[in-house]
């Protein structure tokens, strides 16, 4: 009698079964089809105690007494050594012994029994995965592709993971003849990336930008490997299309913007510049960079002032507008003090910004703001030396030169390693002892502030 007539009987007398007996015949039914993995091939002509020795270890391996289980089926190996299902199923109960070289061999023999058999290949994959065998791990699955295509972008993943990136990029290739679509895209992008393929993945992008089949993404990756290629002019065309191609992008302004400027193109970098500054789209971190890179340039090229004054308007970054502040307070004090409100008003609570803050108050002798920024900034960064010596030199200037003892003293034990700093701690230090007339201790501290600037 095979094994579904067997299940077939039992479950029409269910009627006559107690619930928990109806309920232990049912899981068990499912053993016996999960038993049954090697497709619909029975177990051969065997012996009627073969069957019952064979479906018990099933039944044993469901309730995880896996050594009862292997006990039977030696019996089953026995009678039938070259049994591929009595293989399958000893390597699967070593296997949950963690008896992982007798399970290899078991489902080998299984394997070369019943030759690409994707529930032997399938349990294959998930030992030699466990051991994290790469090369056997490759094997398998190249052996499961053969069997059914689901399993091709794993093995391109493992042949990516494994640096086989030929391997890689040619079966991908193959795939591709069916469609792309985005998890094979990256993983193109993935392989050539790290094995430094520049030049074979600007071929298969500008293949893609002369069909029009490129996506955004696309011409971001295209841009990118020229540059690596230090190929500037080609990324520059490509920067150049893309913004052609997708006119109602903001995104490729921010490599004109660059390559502008490098060109000394600077009207039409300030174009780009102010187009990345109003996206929608365009995250802030990407936003203060290009800003930052102009603010740097005006610096030396103070014509263009007016523009980085416009700029600061569509985009209200406070560090680049503490450093406006900063730039602005040894020429227009009318325009440091705007900027300094302007900051005042966005609560700055970065530590850039808050550090930025402090050297424009004491710069601009705004001392009350300056204690303020000071004890604002030791509320959020109590273990950031620098906000205790901003603090004192507020405190000097305010003749609260105990205070600024104190502040200084408590900044010094979380200076590490910075002689620079240490250095205008004891020069800050020489300056409160000159406010309280202590002139001995003065000069120790302006001596050892000497000794540290040499």
């Amino acid at each position: 009698m095979s094994t579904s007539t067997i299940t077939i009987a039992l479950i029409k007398n269910k009627f006559f079964m107690k619930p928990t007996l109806y309920i232990f015949i049912t899981l068990l039914s499912l053993l016996i089809t999960q038993a049954q993995e090697i497709r619909n091939d029975d177990l051969g002509d065997v012996s009627d105690e073969f069957q019952t020795a064979f479906f018990e270890a099933i039944k044993q391996k469901g309730i995880e007494n896996y050594d009862k289980a292997i006990g039977l089926l030696e019996k089953c190996n026995t009678e039938q050594p070259n049994n591929a299902a009595v293989n399958f199923e000893l390597g699967k109960n070593y296997y949950e012994l963690d008896k992982l070289q007798l399970a290899e061999n078991a489902l080998q023999k299984a394997n070369s029994l019943k030759p690409n058999n994707q529930w032997i290949l399938e349990t294959l994959y998930g030992l030699y995965r466990s051991q994290k065998n790469s090369s056997k791990v490759i094997e398998t699955l190249e052996n499961l592709n053969k069997v059914h295509p689901k399993y091709a972008t794993t093995l391109v993943e493992f042949y990516y993971k494994n640096q086989q990136h030929d391997e890689a990029l040619s079966l991908l290739t193959k795939l591709d003849e069916k469609g792309t679509n985005r998890s094979r895209e990256q993983l193109r992008h993935q392989v050539y990336l790290h094995g430094g393929r520049y030049s074979e993945q600007t071929k298969y992008l500008e293949q893609k930008t002369s069909n029009k089949t490129a996506s955004e993404t696309d011409f971001i990756k295209l841009i990118y490997a020229y540059s690596k290629l230090k190929n500037q002019q080609k990324s520059f065309k490509a920067a150049v299309l893309y913004a052609t191609t997708y006119p109602n992008s903001d995104v490729p302004h921010l490599s004109l913007y660059k390559f502008h400027m490098t060109d000394n193109a600077i009207d039409k970098a300030i174009i780009s510049m102010n187009t990345v500054l109003k996206s929608e789209v365009l995250h802030d971190n990407e936003k203060s960079r290009v800003l930052n890179d102009f603010f740097n340039f005006t610096k030396n090229n103070t014509t263009y002032l007016p523009q980085l004054e416009k700029a600061t308007e569509l985009y209200r970054d406070v560090t680049i507008i503490s450093k406006m502040a900063l730039l602005y307070s040894s020429t227009n004090n009318e325009k440091s003090t705007e900027y300094i409100s302007s900051i005042t008003k966005n609560n700055a609570t970065s530590y850039d910004d808050l550090k930025l803050l402090g050297t424009v108050f004491l710069k601009e002798n705004r001392i009350e703001d300056a204690l303020k920024n000071s004890e604002k900034a030791l509320s959020l960064f109590p273990a950031q030396p620098i906000f205790y010596l901003q603090q004192a030199k507020a405190q000097n200037k305010n003749n609260q030169a105990k205070a600024a003892i104190e502040s200084l003293e408590l900044g010094l034990d979380y200076l590490i390693d910075n002689s620079s700093m240490e250095a205008s701690f004891y020069t800050e230090m020489s300056k409160s002892y000159g406010i309280l007339k202590d002139k001995k201790k003065q000069e120790i501290y302006l001596q050892r502030a000497k000794k540290l600037s040499k």
